[in-house]
């Protein structure tokens, strides 16, 4: 079952609880004289009937976070329906009017380079019309073809340095161990377990060493990363 799926599958559920919520209403309205006021003193005739109703604005609040949700899962389906060759997807937002677009990621390496062809021919297009000197120019694109070949650049050494590493029995012992994990997106980097955001690389001798990118700040930290490699 996909992300999609589970959340229809919670949306029917909120249904389910909304509607019983709202029985239960009915049932303790019935419960009370009309116009029957509270008398001091005694418990409050209200009580259930008011936290039935508060359960019903919250699963409403429920209802429409989860409908947007929905929007958001069906948008990104729709644009790996769109693009076969993407494998990680990034989203921005939450709701409907997220943004969906391609990680920088190796798995994704051939998504770029069919996006870079593309690009290179709707440029050449619009260098040609623009060269018949319109009144209104063809947009270029010779700054995101840069961009896209610097990412793909950067994507297949990654890849390349992955594939050829060298790991040291120490290393591998504390990959074997779950002490670390590779990230699978940008395989160079293997994240800390029990640390946030803390990575290491490994040098040129097959050690891991702390990562540039995603160092240690915290004192405690430090203090179990150089445990850690020593």
């Amino acid at each position: 079952m996909n992300k999609l799926e589970k959340a229809i599958q919670k949306l029917e559920r909120i249904h389910s609880e909304q509607d019983a919520a709202q029985r239960a209403i009915r049932f303790e309205h019935n419960q009370i004289p009309f116009g029957q006021p509270n008398i001091i003193g005694r418990s409050d005739i209200y009580k259930k009937v008011n936290q039935q109703y508060e359960k019903s604005r919250r699963l409403f609040q429920e209802e429409e976070e989860q409908k947007q949700r929905i929007k958001m899962l069906e948008k990104v389906e729709t644009f790996k329906e769109e693009n076969d060759t993407l494998k990680d997807v990034q989203v921005v937002g939450k709701s409907g009017y997220a943004t969906v677009g391609a990680k920088t990621s190796v798995n994704n390496l051939d998504y770029f380079k069919e996006k870079l062809e593309e690009l290179e021919q709707l440029n050449i297009e619009a260098k040609n019309y623009n060269k018949t000197k319109p009144e209104i120019k063809h947009q270029t694109y010779g700054s995101e073809i840069t961009k896209l070949k610097r990412k793909i650049t950067m994507l297949e050494e990654m890849q390349e340095k992955d594939k050829n590493k060298m790991v040291s029995e120490h290393a591998q012992k504390l990959i074997d161990d779950g002490l670390v994990n590779q990230w699978k997106k940008k395989p160079i980097y293997y994240f800390v377990k029990g640390l946030k955001k803390v990575a290491l690389e490994i040098n040129q001798d097959g050690n891991f060493v702390i990562s540039k990118r995603y160092p240690a700040y915290i004192e405690d930290d430090q203090k179990f990363i150089k445990e850690l490699l020593n």
